[in-house]
């Protein structure tokens, strides 16, 4: 009927428009639930080394298996989403929070836009993994560390998209009478140069995580930025990849969660770049 048919494109319409950010949400939201929740998820502690146990298959008491040092791989795999989830989050934190404040000195004052943004250019021609590398290989390996490390790349580009959204309502007129009237700089950012930005440091927020959380494997993969013994997805690859082919679970279940992770980020990330900003289609 008539009625049926209008409800059924309703949804389809619905779907079009929430469909990815459903889909990401709901993947994010597991893996979150796995990172608070990881002590009463599983019993085995993830860093417990039990070589008498080592490269166990999954089933019985350890749901996916052992790995090379004896370790539950399950706990390995639900410990490594904290991990996971701290490093990524705190980098894209850093990233649009310090770019939105060199973003916003330069649009305002040009001297600062001189000497900054040089700057900044000369550290996005780095390639991202090797300035990882190197800060780490300066400042040692830990989690925060390797947060600012990841965090570097990415500034620059959020910094010079919020100038030029400052750059741009400089010029309005209700901005202008704003300053006529004795409207303080900081008021003028915060009350309406920022919330024309929320959007895009949004989109730039949730679609950076699945390529922080790439990085962050990249470089445990590479057995720097971590702390051997912190468990994480990408350590758990590279310990396991000397027997992955005669133990194939020991690479699998960790890339398993790395695959649906960043691809849940990719859907949200996407999802809300449609909703938010349907010009960057």
């Amino acid at each position: 009927s008539g009625m049926e048919k209008r409800k059924h494109m309703r949804f389809g319409v619905f779907l079009r428009k929430y469909g990815k950010v459903m889909i990401g949400g709901t993947i994010i939201a597991l893996v979150i639930f796995c990172a608070v929740f990881a002590p009463l998820i599983t019993s085995f502690p993830p860093d417990k080394l039990d070589v008498s146990n080592a490269k166990l298959l999954p089933g019985g008491a350890h749901l996916l298996g052992t790995d090379t040092y004896g370790r539950d791989l399950f706990s390995v795999v639900v410990y490594g989403s904290r991990t996971t989830l701290i490093v990524a989050v705190g980098a894209q934190l850093m990233i649009v929070v310090c770019g939105t404040i060199l973003g916003l000195l330069c649009g305002y004052y040009s001297k600062a836009e001189k000497i900054l943004m040089r700057f900044l250019d000369a550290f996005s021609t780095i390639p991202n993994l090797l300035l990882c590398l190197l800060m780490i290989s300066v400042f040692g390996a830990g989690t925060f560390n390797m947060i600012v490390a990841m965090s570097i790349h990415g500034i620059p580009g959020v910094a010079r998209m919020v100038r030029n959204q400052v750059l741009s309502l400089r010029e309005k007129e209700y901005i202008e009478s704003e300053k006529a009237m004795g409207a303080s700089d900081l008021r003028t950012v915060f009350v309406h140069i920022l919330p024309a930005c929320s959007s895009y440091l949004l989109v730039t927020f949730s679609n950076g995580l699945a390529g922080a959380i790439l990085s962050m494997t990249a470089l445990s993969y590479l057995g720097v930025g971590l702390d051997p013994t912190v468990a994480s997805w990408g350590g758990a690859v590279q310990d396991g990849q000397r027997i992955m082919f005669a133990f194939p679970h020991v690479v699998l279940y960790p890339s398993l969660a790395i695959c649906f992770t960043v691809f849940g980020f990719s859907m949200l990330g996407d999802g809300l770049r449609d909703i938010l900003d349907p010009k960057l289609r």
